[in-house]
């Protein structure tokens, strides 16, 4: 457990190992939140469009399911017409 002291403009120092752990370099970002009276500080990545890229795996296509979603509406809308 590191220990940062906090300045007179509410700054504080990342410890040295911490950064090259968490891969902060100088002008990089991080997201700071609350969570049950605890500070959490959470590295952002320079593009968090890329980073989130991937993330879901297997094989699957949202064109081909909204797709089959509407082939299924329609039949459902020309089923319920035909009553």
């Amino acid at each position: 457990m590191s220990v940062a002291q906090l300045t007179q403009k509410g700054q504080i120092l990342v410890p040295k190992h911490l950064r090259r752990k968490l891969g902060l370099k100088p002008g990089g970002k991080v997201h700071l939140a609350e969570e049950e009276g605890r500070l959490v500080l959470t590295p952002v990545p320079p593009d968090p469009i890329q980073a989130a890229t991937g993330f879901l795996k297997g094989r699957f296509s949202l064109t081909q399911d909204l797709r089959r979603e509407h082939r299924e509406e329609a039949r459902r809308e020309r089923k319920a017409r035909s009553r």
